[in-house]
């Protein structure tokens, strides 16, 4: 792996109007903020960046353009990107997808994330704002719920996206699983 290279962690802020909006995706807005105190004493030799986009659940996806339009110059020296979407569903575990990884940098990966029990290897899901990152040939890490087709079914964008759906351990977890994870590259 490259030395120099960086570490993107993203989750997405957005809401729709009579929807709180816990899971999709203030929950991963929460596991931002926690693995940003994670490492904060971080002084490992890669750069981390956390960005907070927005508008990824609307059709010109404007945090992701937004994001790319300043930044696309620099994925060529990303050596990870993370997304995080819809996570701490109280039903399920959470999961996590690999996109383009190198063969060590999977297994590095999976191994850390095995160290975790509530973590689970899912599907990949391709509408999330890692795509921007996929599509650039960026290796790429997106983590949702186990159970997302049934909260993309039952609870996103509607009035039941409350925090009492939320299991807040598992943000956490995520939130640890990913401090370890960069510690470990």
């Amino acid at each position: 792996e490259d030395a120099s290279g960086k570490i993107v962690i993203t989750a997405h802020i957005d809401a729709y109007e009579d929807a709180p909006g816990a899971s999709d995706n203030a929950s991963g807005i929460a596991v931002l903020l926690l693995v940003g105190e994670m490492l904060s004493d971080y002084s490992g030799e890669h750069s981390i960046e956390i960005a907070a986009l927005n508008g990824e659940d609307h059709y010109s996806a404007g945090g992701q353009m937004d994001y790319f339009k300043r930044y696309g110059n620099e994925f060529p020296e990303i050596l990870l990107a993370v997304n995080i979407d819809d996570v701490g569903y109280k039903r399920g575990r959470s999961s996590f997808s690999f996109y383009g990884l190198s063969p060590q940098l999977e297994k590095k990966t999976a191994d850390v994330f095995g160290r975790f029990d509530g973590l689970v290897r899912g599907e990949q899901w391709f509408n999330g704002d890692h795509m921007i990152f996929v599509q650039s040939e960026v290796p790429s890490v997106a983590f949702t719920s186990e159970n997302m087709p049934e909260l993309m079914r039952t609870v996103t964008h509607t009035p039941a996206d409350t925090p009492d759906i939320i299991d807040y351990s598992k943000l956490v977890e995520v939130a640890e699983s990913l401090n370890a994870l960069v510690r470990s590259l």
